[in-house]
Formats: structure tokens, sequence, C-alpha cells
């Protein structure tokens, strides 16, 4: 049986989760307690036992002058025992036609492995999101325009990430909502999220991770690309390293998600990010 989750779900949707999703950097804990809502959790239930899942999230996509809603699949998952029984091709087919009743534009999701792309497109999912990833490594400098990024700069931030986007053919879009998670997520469980101002003046922005060889910037943007190497340094040097791994909007992309339009559409070439991945 396929059905949403209710709160009374809860133990056997996080057993799972943990089952499918192990985790030692505290990010299960927290998605759980701060971002997790039943509403959106697809289930499949056999025997009254908790087999597969998967949460459909809200999003909207930007398309041109318009703005359409799409949902998310995030954090599909099949218990062990239940693999290789089609249950999650049962599970996205549902999803599909709950989305057409609901008027959805589109289902996207972020491939966990490079692998999967080949799994979903049997499914009608096209690689349509891009992402550069360079690794730098940089000379730490201290700089006075970085400094922690806190919520009155949020606008500021979207400003930005739309005009720095405005050429891609669709971008997942984020609302005032979506821009907070993010920015108490990182200040939870990474690095931290930074601004870039010098002179006081708001100039770009960052989300970054710790990693074993360094830092992961999962996105930064910047208003003046030469600016961005300050940037780095002075990011290193906060965090007392040299090694930069920097993703953001750029020339060198790499596939990073597939989206599945229920009309059809011409092949696009789009953005998305800090989508929880």
């Amino acid at each position: 049986m396929i059905r949403f989750a209710t709160p009374s779900d809860l133990p056997e949707i996080r057993a799972l989760w943990d089952v499918c999703f192990p985790d030692d950097s505290g990010f299960n804990p927290y998605y759980f307690s701060h971002l997790f809502c039943p509403d959106n959790t697809l289930l499949y239930m056999e025997n009254g036992r908790l087999a597969a899942m998967t949460q459909m999230l809200p999003y909207h996509l930007r398309q041109g002058e318009k703005t359409v809603p799409v949902t998310y699949i995030y954090g599909a998952c099949t218990h062990p025992d239940f693999r290789r029984r089609h249950l999650m091709s049962q599970l996205l087919t549902a999803s599909f036609e709950i989305d057409r009743q609901q008027g959805i534009a589109a289902s996207i999701l972020i491939p966990q492995e490079e692998w999967l792309f080949d799994f979903y497109a049997p499914f009608g999912y096209v690689p349509a999101f891009f992402a550069q990833t360079q690794s730098l490594d940089v000379q730490p400098q201290t700089h006075a325009g970085l400094r922690a990024l806190c919520t009155d700069d949020l606008v500021a931030c979207d400003v930005l990430y739309t005009a720095q986007t405005a050429n891609y053919d669709i971008t997942v879009t984020r609302t005032p909502m979506q821009w907070q998670q993010q920015l108490d997520l990182f200040d939870a469980l990474g690095l931290g999220a930074f601004a870039w101002a010098p002179d006081g003046i708001f100039q770009g922005y960052a989300f970054v991770w710790r990693e074993s060889t360094g830092l992961w910037a999962q996105e930064l943007l910047c208003r003046d690309p030469r600016q961005e190497q300050i940037f780095c340094r002075a990011l290193a040097a906060h965090a007392g390293c040299s090694s930069l791994r920097l993703t953001a909007p750029g020339e060198n992309e790499k596939p990073l998600g597939c989206i599945k339009y229920y009309e059809p559409q011409p092949s696009l070439h789009g953005y998305m990010n800090l989508m929880l991945n």
C-alpha cells in the first residue's frame, strides 16, 4: 500500500533513513528535528512494515518569465529486505500521479551517485541542472571583509543568486524560509555561512562545510569575479587551511540534477544547489 506518512510513522521512517543513509556528521538528527515533515513523505507499506519511502518536497522553478511548482524527490530509499522488487518504481510512479493531480509542472532530483542518472532515465528524468566544482590551493589571507552571514543578508543573497543564474534556462528558486533553513543548517553543522562585504558593502556569500582535506564551499557567489580569490583566501584563513573545493555556476560544468516534465519541453540547461544535497 502506498500512502503519505503520519506522525505515528516517524520511528519507522527514522530507522529506515538511518539504515539507508548512515551518518556520523549530525545531519540525520538535525534533519528530523528541524526539517522533516511527514506530510511530504510517501511510504510503501507491506504487511504493516515500511518497505520504501521518498520525500516529495515542494519547490518552485523559474523558467523564462514564469515560475512553476515542482516536486523535489529527496531521500528515496528501500529497506534491504525489500530491494530488487521494483518498489521504488511504484513509489515514483505514484508521486508522478500525485503531481499531475495537483498541477505540479515537473519532478526534480539529485542522484546520490553518478550511476543513478541511468537508473532514473527510464522514468523520464533527464540531466538538466549543472554546476562547476573546482579544487583550489589558496594562500590564506585574513580580510576584514569576511563576516558571518545573517538573516538580514538573505534578501541580498537572493538578489545575487537571481542575477548570477539569470542566463540559465531554468533555476530552482528559494523562498525566504528556504534561505533561512540553509543558513541555520550550515551554522549548526558546517563551518558556517559567510558574507563577503569589503568596505561594509555586501558583495557575495558562501555556504561552507569542513572536509577532511580542507573546505567545501558548496555554493559561493561573488558579484565581482575579481574578488572571488580574495574571498577564498579569507575563508581559508578563517578555517586555518589552504585547500578549498568551490561549487558554483560556471563554464566547466558537470550534471548535478535531473528533471522530469509532465508536458513536453525542449532540452533545458539549468542550475540547482543547496537542496540538502
